[in-house]
């Protein structure tokens, strides 16, 4: 699928890390900046240590592993169709960003109610930066959303249009903004709305040309396609689990680490924060070394994957065209990450997985 490509392919070398916004605009963040959904590029060079053919350099890969048997085998006939079941769980996923809710105004709120609200915030009389929700409102759920001790919480018992006066104490120290450090603050409410049951959204031609597409028909056909891309790279995986591999060169371990350490500063740039305080926001660890020390197996997997993707590559002597790169959707993305990054992508997630499925034999 469109999209679901181009997130795929940004998130290639680093896992997809989920990014919890605690609230935006709310009063526990200290500010009223919000993340932006597009990643940015910190200064790694992604074709660094990779050949034009979108190889490792220096590095044959055959030399390192054994490769199981991976042509003529049996291929399971539901590898290649994308199942009722699959799909609905895409459609409702795409769906779910388009629900809106039921606007309850005739009751009061209670500690469990998600609620739509807007404030003013005032330290001695005087409006502080970060404090007001500027008229835009923001939805925030009682007992789980992020805010400060105390702040919700005195939102019960009053009814959608009442404006009031909430009094806080921010917490000291309080990490997103020292100048705010242990002071009282006090916050002018209005309650906008409780938010009611959900109202199921249907996929139509409007939603579809968001995410590019013409109709809602081709949307289901391209997320169908994405499905069986993905069916076959998780055969793929199935069937070259067993390679075995001698050793695996520090030049590919280093650059996965690349990769994700690349990553990590650009989402920790984007939401301004330095990289060891965002890895220990989003990921529980100390900092960014203990997280990285963390993930050296998996990283092992990642780089046997690129080992054995290589190595076939090798045998059969499958590349990456320029009709496609054109084909599959990544021209675009050549400036930003180079030629040989996305070869390498596409060797990995698109023409060995396919090539093998394809060489294989169907079962009924």
């Amino acid at each position: 699928m469109k999209l679901r490509n181009i997130a795929t392919f940004i998130l290639a070398g680093a896992l997809a890390l989920s990014l919890v916004s605690c609230a935006d605009n709310g009063p526990d963040s200290g500010d009223n900046s919000t993340g932006s959904d597009t990643v940015q590029t910190v200064d790694f060079d992604y074709d660094a240590g990779l050949t034009s053919e979108g190889f490792f350099e220096g590095i044959k890969a055959t030399d390192y592993v054994t490769l199981p048997q991976y042509k003529g085998v049996s291929v399971p006939a539901s590898v290649l169709v994308a199942s009722d079941e699959a799909l609905s769980h895409q459609i409702d996923s795409i769906l779910a960003s388009y629900t809106e809710y039921e606007k309850v105004y005739d009751r009061e709120v209670t500690g469990e109610d998600t609620v739509n609200i807007d404030y003013v915030g005032k330290i001695d009389g005087v409006e502080f930066e970060g404090g007001s929700t500027k008229g835009q409102g923001t939805t925030v759920t009682i007992g789980v959303t992020a805010y400060i001790e105390g702040f919700l919480e005195q939102l019960v018992g009053h009814k959608p249009g009442e404006t009031f006066d909430i009094t806080v104490t921010f917490p000291d120290p309080y990490e997103y903004n020292d100048e705010l450090s242990g002071k009282e603050a006090v916050f002018t409410v209005t309650i906008n709305y409780i938010q009611g049951d959900p109202i199921a959204a249907e996929l139509t031609d409007e939603i579809a040309a968001d995410y590019g597409f013409a109709s809602k028909e081709e949307l289901v056909a391209d997320i169908k396609e994405w499905i069986v891309s993905q069916q076959k790279l998780e055969f793929f995986g199935d069937i070259v689990a067993d390679a075995e591999c001698s050793e695996i060169p520090d030049a590919i371990l280093d650059y996965i680490k690349g990769e994700e350490i690349a990553y990590y500063e650009s989402m920790a740039a984007m939401y301004g924060m330095d990289i060891n305080s965002f890895v220990s926001a989003y990921t529980g660890y100390e900092s960014l070394s203990a997280f990285l020390e963390s993930r050296n197996e998996l990283y092992k997997e990642t780089a046997i994957n690129y080992l054995v993707v290589q190595a076939i590559a090798e045998q059969e002597g499958l590349g990456v065209s320029e009709e496609d790169i054109k084909n599959y959707g990544y021209e675009d993305y050549i400036e930003t990450y180079g030629k040989s990054y996305i070869k390498l992508f596409l060797l990995t997630n698109k023409i060995v997985p396919d090539f093998v499925v394809e060489n294989g034999v169907v079962a009924d």
